[in-house]
């Protein structure tokens, strides 16, 4: 085990989950205005495209490179 305080953990636990909640955020929104759109598997698209692009910016912004 490391030497890790309860609140660190907690602090670390609290960062990844925001990350995982704003991703899928981002991706259902892309995917509604995608699907309304004429482009084909744009749902589909926009929910995966939107959620790994926030969270690699996301992550860029609170790791750094």
């Amino acid at each position: 085990m490391t030497d890790e305080t309860t609140v660190a953990f907690v602090e670390r636990w609290q960062t990844g989950a925001v990350l995982l909640l704003a991703s899928a955020l981002v991706g259902g929104i892309l995917a509604a205005a995608l699907g309304n759109a004429d482009v084909p598997y744009g749902a589909f698209v926009g929910f995966v495209g939107g959620a790994v692009a926030c969270f690699l910016v996301l992550s860029y912004v609170l790791y750094g490179r």
